[in-house]
């Protein structure tokens, strides 16, 4: 599995404790620049009927500063595993449990 893919994989069972996923026929992802394929957000959206807006940010601090101001909107949040035990420690994440999961 390709860097990409496994981050994408990552950051997609991490969900901000600010941006709890809704369903309300939008995600609001907040992930490294150029890291999401534009080609598997178009499916996603085809095969699943919901808008996806992807906003990129540029460094691990540029991402933990704006998740600490709280409010972000953002369902999903894609830290670098590096960095994951901080946002841990500060309560910036919520467990998730890819088995409850429907189509996981």
């Amino acid at each position: 599995m390709n860097w990409k893919l496994t981050a994408t994989a990552i950051g997609l069972s991490l969900l901000t404790v600010t941006g709890v996923a809704r369903a309300d026929g939008e995600l609001n992802i907040y992930n490294w620049g150029n890291y999401t394929s534009p080609d598997l957000i178009k499916k996603f959206e085809e095969t699943y009927k919901v808008k996806v807006t992807v906003t990129d940010y540029d460094s691990n601090d540029t991402a933990l500063a704006k998740v600490r101001q709280g409010a972000s909107g953002y369902d999903i949040v894609v830290p670098s595993a590096s960095v994951v035990p901080v946002w841990i420690s500060e309560g910036l994440l919520l467990e998730t449990d890819p088995n409850k999961m429907e189509n996981f």
